[in-house]
């Protein structure tokens, strides 16, 4: 099997994977490097190099939550600013 092959086979496996685990759909390359896709509650992108899954909310927090959920939010926030700024 070639590099290529290989490849291909372990990325339609990880697709599996996100669909029967996650409930991942509408899954979209035309980004070339990586896949855009979906769940319920998150948008996903699952990157060709190394095969990392990065996913985020998709919902808004709204009013009637608990202060520790607008802090958590706050601190996830910061956290991913600081990273794509390093």
């Amino acid at each position: 099997m070639t590099k290529t092959e290989l490849i291909r086979v372990q990325t339609k496996n990880i697709i599996e994977l996100l669909e029967n685990e996650f409930n991942a759909m509408d899954f979209d390359n035309d980004q070339g490097s990586y896949f855009t896709f979906s769940t319920n509650t998150f948008n996903g992108i699952l990157r060709r190099n190394g095969f990392n899954v990065m996913l985020e909310e998709t919902i808004k927090l709204g009013p009637g939550f608990e202060e520790e959920r607008y802090n958590r939010r706050d601190q996830v926030g910061k956290k991913s600013y600081y990273r794509k700024r390093n």
